[in-house]
């Protein structure tokens, strides 16, 4: 649930926006304040907030509410098991430039009868770091057989997988696939097989194939890798040729990471909460 009542507006979490004429909020009177007044009692209820962000930042639902998402990280079903430091909620927070550029992609996918489905945005540093912690400490590898199978979590460091610096953490960088337009959604997976094996036996995050699950430490992950079908080739084109037209470039090691080419981003990282 996510409704904002300001001055005779109504705000749904989807994006959508009602205006209510100037004259008629006096006529509404009473039943408005009443409205108001349930709204503010649910939102209370539920612990929603909408916090202001830093200048040039957006929650993606206000720009695209078309978007999946699926925060992974989040959630305990990502590499390391458990809800990463700094991700208070699942939402997709991005660059405003970058954002709308994945609205235009995503106008240009839905009339192919595709859509995008984003599993990470900005990342704060602490999870940046947490991630590197992880990687170099003992322990902590319950999630092996799904999402490093064939490495040892000592290795992802060195291989390119982790590192000490994001592109996430300036708002520019988004993890992301596709999904056929009106598929049900089965977000979040809590299992699944290792994520480089056979499709009917990975998580399912799509009907489309794409030789990889999300966030897999496996050489096929690599866009361009030739262990993969020509199914799933094709649909990693059509991904990248979607996003590359709005200005993203892809990271060559894991076919779900772009990043959007904005001159004006800072370079300093940013570690405010995903809330």
């Amino acid at each position: 649930m996510g409704i904002k009542i300001d001055e005779g507006r109504i705000l749904s979490s989807a994006g959508r926006v009602r205006h209510m004429g100037a004259a008629a909020v006096p006529r509404l009177g009473a039943k408005v304040r009443t409205l108001t007044t349930a709204a503010l009692a649910l939102l209370a209820q539920s612990g929603w907030s909408q916090e202001a962000l830093p200048p040039g930042f957006v929650r993606l639902r206000e720009v695209a509410p078309s978007i999946r998402q699926d925060i992974r990280y989040a959630g305990p079903f990502n590499f390391t098991g458990q809800i990463v430091p700094g991700y208070e909620a699942a939402q997709c927070i991005v660059r405003a430039r970058a954002a709308e550029a994945l609205a235009r992609a995503q106008a240009r996918l839905l009339a192919e009868g595709l859509g995008l489905k984003v599993y990470d945005c900005y990342r704060p540093l602490r999870a940046v770091r947490a991630f590197a912690a992880w990687s170099s400490s003992s322990g902590g590898d319950t999630m092996k057989a799904v999402f490093y199978p064939a490495l040892d979590k000592s290795e992802l460091f060195a291989l390119g997988y982790i590192a000490l610096h994001s592109r996430h953490s300036i708002g520019i960088a988004i993890d992301v696939g596709l999904v056929r337009a009106g598929e049900d959604d089965v977000s979040p997976p809590y299992k699944g097989g290792r994520c480089d094996g056979p499709f009917e036996q990975r998580v399912r995050e799509s009907s489309l194939d794409f030789g990889t699950a999300y966030d897999c430490f496996s050489d096929r992950s690599a866009t361009a890798s030739a262990s993969i079908s020509a199914n799933a080739q094709a649909n990693r084109e059509k991904l990248h040729r979607a996003l590359a037209a709005e200005g993203f470039r892809n990271y060559p090691r894991e076919w779900w990471h772009f990043e959007f080419d904005d001159p004006s981003a800072p370079t300093k990282a940013y570690d405010f909460p995903v809330r």
